[in-house]
């Protein structure tokens, strides 16, 4: 996801706006950590503590995840982003919250247009908000279980 991105998408990003892309998470491979060349906006973080995690929630105003393969469930495509359709997989009124795009220059037209508007990232944060209080909040939780213990 993370090549595809970053040689499909990102250029087409990068010919718009200058921003940077960064790669977070555990197990970078050598072929991803040579993604990142001076002045070419890509950033490898990998792993991240908490703390750096939050830091880069408060300062980014956009989330990608262009996750090519995978099934079902995606638990950390709750946020404001932009995804492909196989990230908004089992997620249930994902059109409401996520902008799902698989071709690479629609991907980087919807990045474009949303990072650039921010009345937008505005309305897609508190729908987002919203879809984890009633979907992903234990009081959502006590209502799928509540018949359980009645």
């Amino acid at each position: 996801a993370v090549l595809w991105f970053a040689r499909e998408v990102f250029p087409l990003i990068r010919e718009k706006l200058s921003v940077n892309f960064y790669i977070v998470g555990s197990k970078v491979t050598e072929e991803i950590k040579a993604l990142e060349q001076p002045g070419n906006g890509i950033v490898v973080k990998g792993f991240v503590s908490e703390e750096e995690l939050s830091e880069l929630y408060r300062t980014c105003r956009l989330v990608v995840v262009p996750l090519r393969y995978g099934a079902g469930v995606k638990g950390k495509v709750v946020e404001p982003i932009v995804t492909t359709s196989v990230g908004s997989e089992g997620i249930p009124g994902v059109e409401d919250v996520l902008l799902v795009e698989d071709q690479p220059e629609a991907f980087a037209d919807t990045v474009v247009k949303t990072y650039s508007d921010t009345e937008k990232l505005r309305e897609l944060a508190e729908k987002t908000q919203s879809y984890i209080r009633d979907h992903f909040s234990i009081d959502a939780a006590w209502e799928v279980i509540r018949e359980d213990f009645e």
